[in-house]
């Protein structure tokens, strides 16, 4: 069944990040407390992917270049974060505004990430209001990850507009591989706490997972950018029949931000309010052995309130920010298996977003965007050494009319274990509702309430913006061999970007045509049992007449080294580094260089597994993380987390 092809955890897998030099230190060790399978590492053609196709396939016949990332790969990094996860993928730029707001773009480096879509279970979480996804506003635990799917290109043709330069999708744990109690508490520099404590069990036809959490830090040093969250979350499974199951989800998320900055006139310090919350429910027929119906129906809220102190005046003055967005998803999936050799899927959805705010949009109501779609696709093994993938989706979006994302791939594979891919897609990215009617002002207001002044536009949408437009072609080779330990994934793409969306001047307008040019490599090695590594590199030539012509990196490369020692005790190594560049409207970067470090123990207590991990992130000198301010660095970090299974 989809969903339940996940392997199980592996706890005794260690993880490193290092140079080559360190690696051949470790090698040296040749007592192991753990060895890892070829699924670990996944160099197999028979690793499976669901997020290319929406059809469940070896990552040998994907449409796509796809990036896992498995629970134990998760284990390993020690990192908290879950946007720090992307530093294990080639070509993804990962950074932070301020101490809590986190980006995740492929190819477009700005701080909403409008260009790419991202999935919990299903459930897009792309924002409908700004575009881009609040990582910090998710109700998730990293803890209740396992496994993450990364299609590192235009993904338009299976997942609709928003996929424009890839698809990231988390898939949560399932409450029957988790039973029992876990308590995870951390704490660390910038009065960095975290506390998890979930619980899962399962009944004769059901099974039910429960998570509580409780996180805040002390942001960046010299900014003020605090964050406070408490957090819920529900999945649970029902088997209504042999044929019959029904999955259901929910999430809150509640707390506060901090924001502004002593001495700005126009932003003092200040709290963000935040509270955000989603329903999910996923119904699944087995037809037949080999059909399947699956309807899916999920509703996302998002609502955050400042209050922006102000010295503009002599006596005191304020502005408020309020946002408020939510999305109503239903859409149904139809798969089969037509012959031996073709698979073929046909779904279609209806959404309806709303989104209100009088500081970004100018009036007070709500604004609504509804859109339908369809897709499809078809897989086609035409004999022993090829593989025809085909599919389209047609969506229509209140905001621009209809269009039709279509993608076609050809998988040659000659040998076992071995593809050549070649592939062809067309998307479009939408503009989201802040592009198409920003309207941005300040209402200045006294100590009562009372108007005094309207500040702005400060951004304008003066005519109708179109849909940015893609057409993506790459020729990529997956390979591994299994007796050596070792797997390689090369890409190499060319991308044609027409409308390109920006807002020169606070005007929001289609800015013309972007070519990149670029290559993925990510190279994998078990050069013994116990002992792994991954090194990650993407180059990217950006060729546009804008005048922003650098906001992502030409480079980006990252070596990770995982390690199990004797005596329970794992050790990672990472080393990310990014080339210069110019975020979109963020000012210049240096080239930066990071190097974490993670060190655990596992133990028993009585009938209890534990855990207690070290980890330290940038052992450098400070960097500046996103932004080109002074404010904006990113220092030394130290976290100490204790992890019982009860």
């Amino acid at each position: 069944m989809v969903g339940r092809y996940l392997s199980p955890e592996r706890p005794c897998l260690t993880g490193a990040r290092c140079s080559l030099g360190f690696i051949w230190l470790f090698f040296s060790h040749t007592v192991l407390a753990a060895e890892l399978t070829e699924a670990d590492f996944l160099g197999g053609g028979d690793v499976t992917v669901l997020t290319s196709s929406r059809l469940a396939q070896p990552v040998m016949d994907s449409p796509n270049a796809t990036t896992v990332l498995d629970r134990a790969t998760i284990e390993a990094s020690g990192y908290q974060n879950i946007s720090d996860l992307f530093r294990l993928v080639p070509g993804l730029h990962v950074g932070q505004s301020n101490g809590w707001f986190h980006t995740v773009s492929r190819t477009f480096a700005d701080a909403y990430s409008r260009r790419m879509q991202v999935l919990i279970d299903g459930r897009s979480v792309y924002m409908p209001s700004t575009g881009g996804v609040r990582w910090d506003s998710l109700p998730l635990s990293v803890e209740d990850i396992e496994r993450i799917e990364v299609v590192r290109g235009s993904n338009a043709a299976s997942h609709g507009a928003n996929a424009f330069t890839g698809i990231i999708n988390i898939i949560t744990r399932h409450p029957e591989d988790v039973l029992g109690k876990r308590l995870n508490i951390v704490i660390g520099s910038h009065d960095h706490q975290e506390g998890w404590f979930s619980w899962a069990g399962q009944g004769e036809s059901s099974s039910h997972r429960i998570t509580l959490g409780h996180r805040e830090n002390g942001g960046f040093s010299l900014i003020h950018d605090d964050e406070r969250s408490e957090i819920l979350s529900y999945r649970g499974h029902f088997d209504l029949s042999g044929r019959h199951v029904l999955g259901l989800q929910a999430g809150v998320v509640q707390g506060s931000r901090g924001l502004g900055k002593a001495g700005d006139v126009n932003d003092l310090p200040h709290s963000q309010d935040v509270d955000s919350m989603y329903m999910q429910a996923d119904y699944r027929i087995s037809l037949a052995e080999d059909r399947e119906w699956i309807t899916k129906f999920y509703f996302n809220h998002h609502e955050q309130h400042e209050r922006v102190p102000t010295d503009l005046l002599p006596f005191p003055t304020f502005y408020d920010i309020d946002l408020k967005s939510q999305r109503w998803h239903l859409e149904g999936q139809y798969s089969t298996v037509l012959s031996a050799d073709v698979r073929a899927l046909l779904g279609g959805y209806v959404r309806r977003e709303g989104v209100q705010s009088p500081f970004y949009y100018g009036v007070p109501d709500h604004i609504r965007v509804d859109s339908k779609g369809l897709f499809g696709h078809v897989e086609w093994r035409i004999g022993q050494e090829w593989l025809l993938n085909v599919g389209t989706f047609w969506e229509d979006y209140d905001l621009v009319g209809a269009k039709t994302s279509p993608r076609i791939a050809l998988n040659w594979q000659p040998l076992p274990n071995h593809t050549i891919r070649f592939g062809v897609s067309k998307g479009y990215r939408n503009p989201v509702v802040f592009e198409s009617r920003a309207n941005m002002n300040a209402t200045l207001l006294d100590a009562n309430g009372g108007v005094i002044a309207v500040l702005g536009p400060i951004n304008i949408t003066l005519g109708p913006i179109a849909p940015e437009q893609l057409i993506s072609r790459e020729i990529s080779y997956l390979g591994s061999w299994p007796d050596r330990g070792i797997a390689l994934d090369l890409r190499v793409f060319h991308e044609n970007i027409d409308d390109f969306i920006n807002f020169p001047g606070g005007v929001a307008t289609n800015l013309g045509s972007i070519t990149h040019r670029g290559a993925e490599a990510q190279f994998k090695w078990q050069p013994q049992p116990g002992s792994q590594v991954i090194a990650n590199y993407a180059y990217l030539k950006i060729d546009t007449q804008n005048n922003e012509n650098d906001y992502s990196p030409s480079h980006i490369a990252g070596v990770h080294f995982m390690h199990a020692f004797p005596n329970h005790i794992d050790l990672t190594l990472s080393h990310y580094w990014t080339s210069r560049f110019r975020p979109l409207g963020e000012g210049a970067l240096p080239s930066t260089r990071r190097w974490d470090a993670r060190i655990a123990k596992r133990f028993n207590m009585g009938s209890s597994r534990g855990q207690i991990a070290l980890g330290v992130q940038n052992l450098g000198g400070d960097y500046q993380e996103f932004k080109n301010e002074p404010e904006n660095r990113f220092d030394t970090r130290t976290y100490l987390q204790l992890k019982f299974d009860l």
